[in-house]
């Protein structure tokens, strides 16, 4: 077999081995996250005053997939973490209470359900702003990367923080959240890399032999040349 169909015909292989792992089943995994910590008290107002609101970190379960919370199949939008401000009276003078750098942790440990393989990846965050117990003007920004990768099993998890919806006020309540997708895809097989890099080369073979043959023949047509002279 001429080498340019060897090379094409490894390439097909390549193309269809890709196309299969495309569509096999949805791949099962479940996951939980937590929060530290799970109070996360405002500045003091004073040297010597105690805290006296803050914000709750729940730890969320909701999938925009459906099927039993806490378990999802392939791609998932979830809720990370549920926010809830409260205070436990208002501020003297009506003053807002204020979050300046207040830091927090979140974690997510994922299962692949195939392999029963668990890995847990953390991510880091910061909360500035105020609230009074009618308004709400809180904003969040995340100090270590917001998108994250593991294999468990056979296949690769990608984790990215997505949104953030502030809580509201205490009075009038409503949660906020912090959102994540979730990607899922199988882990590239040794035998895929083996044959790429056949493909590439017996490709970069036939391109050799190729100009090889070019060189030889522009060689014939000098020689032809100079005896004819």
């Amino acid at each position: 077999m001429p080498l340019r169909r060897v090379a094409f015909a490894v390439a097909l292989l390549i193309v269809a081995l890709s196309a299969q792992r495309s569509e096999a089943d949805l791949i099962s995994w479940s996951y939980t996250w937590s929060a530290q910590p799970v109070v996360l008290d405002a500045d003091p107002l004073g040297p010597d005053s105690r805290p006296t609101g803050g914000i709750t970190l729940t730890p969320g379960a909701i999938t925009i997939t459906g099927g039993k919370p806490g378990v999802a199949q392939g791609n998932a939008n979830i809720v990370a973490v549920n926010l809830t401000a409260f205070a436990f009276s208002p501020s003297p003078d009506d003053k807002p209470y204020h979050f300046t750098n207040a830091p927090y942790h979140l974690g997510v440990t994922l299962t692949d359900v195939d392999s029963k393989v668990s890995g847990t990846l953390t991510f880091a965050g910061v909360f500035n702003g105020t609230f009074t117990n009618s308004h709400m003007d809180l904003d969040t920004s995340f100090t270590s990367p917001t998108q994250q990768s593991l294999t468990l099993g056979h296949n690769v998890y990608t984790v990215k923080l997505t949104a953030y919806t502030p809580p509201g006020p205490p009075e009038g309540g409503g949660e906020g959240n912090i959102s994540a997708l979730v990607t899922v895809q199988p882990a590239p097989e040794p035998s895929t890399f083996l044959l790429a890099a056949i493909g590439v080369f017996a490709t970069s073979f036939v391109w050799v032999r190729r100009r090889r043959g070019i060189s030889r023949q522009a060689k014939r047509q000098v020689a032809s040349v100079a005896l004819s002279v």
